[in-house]
């Protein structure tokens, strides 16, 4: 099997991009396999897991893709004891992509809208605005910072390969991010448009609470504003974790 693992934090525009990789039906079908939820059962067993994940996110050409968030691969430590990723890499030929967002602020209004209103597509219900959240928002930016540092430290530490983008630079033409799943895919690419039933969820809402927030950092303490425990798992477990060393569950 070949595969292609994104690897993001939620609210990066993976769901659009993976949409339209996924539209080719050449590529794997990219999504969240390693949340439960979505893959529609519960392994008893790490290989129960990988072959799941392969079946759901698999084409018939003997493709596969997943997307990864740091807390996917934090789950299936602590639960099977392995780490996911490397699994995938030993077992399958696998390429990487990392995805980011330069713009962590709206990055961050977005996760915290969406885990409000439990709308993350723009498929998913009405269209209903929860109320400003200066907390929330706080919250949602140390994660995703600390969600992209993770990625690249382990990526670093692996010393694994992989290709870069930054969704900001993919709005106008995101054919470069679709070839190069192609081609780490080994798959020719489609010379046709890609499409999808997504669309972008920044509105004037998003503009607002970006406004609203610049002013209120003047003059709100962070500090008293950020997660009870900034990601543990992502800090004091990640040596643990990528020696595959037992994570303290009691931390995570």
């Amino acid at each position: 099997m070949k595969g292609v693992a994104i690897l993001t934090e939620a609210r990066s525009g993976s769901e659009w991009l993976g949409s339209l990789a996924n539209s080719t039906g050449l590529f794997g079908k990219s999504a969240e396999w390693l949340d439960t939820a979505n893959l529609g059962c519960k392994p008893k067993s790490f290989d129960e897991l990988m072959s799941a994940v392969i079946d759901r996110g698999g084409t018939a050409n003997g493709r596969f893709a997943v997307k990864l968030f740091p807390r996917h691969l934090h789950w299936s430590q602590a639960k099977y004891g392995a780490d996911f990723l490397a699994e995938c890499l030993r077992r399958h030929a696998m390429g990487l992509v990392l995805l980011e967002r330069r713009d962590r602020l709206r990055q961050a209004i977005s996760y915290c809208r969406a885990k409000a209103s439990g709308r993350w597509r723009s498929t998913d219900g009405a269209d209903l605005v929860p109320r400003y959240d200066f907390a929330g928002i706080c919250q949602a930016y140390f994660l995703i910072e600390q969600s992209y540092a993770f990625w690249e430290a382990y990526l670093r530490m692996a010393d694994l390969p992989y290709d870069h983008f930054f969704y900001e630079d993919l709005l106008d033409d995101p054919r470069p991010y679709v070839a190069s799943v192609a081609r780490q895919l080994s798959i020719e690419m489609p010379n046709r448009e890609f499409k999808t039933n997504l669309r972008l969820q920044r509105d004037n809402h998003t503009e607002d609470w970006a406004e609203r927030f610049q002013n209120d950092v003047k003059s709100k303490g962070l500090l008293a504003h950020l997660p009870k425990r900034v990601a543990p798992r992502n800090i004091n477990n990640l040596a643990r974790f990528l020696l595959k060393k037992q994570m303290r569950i009691g931390q995570a």
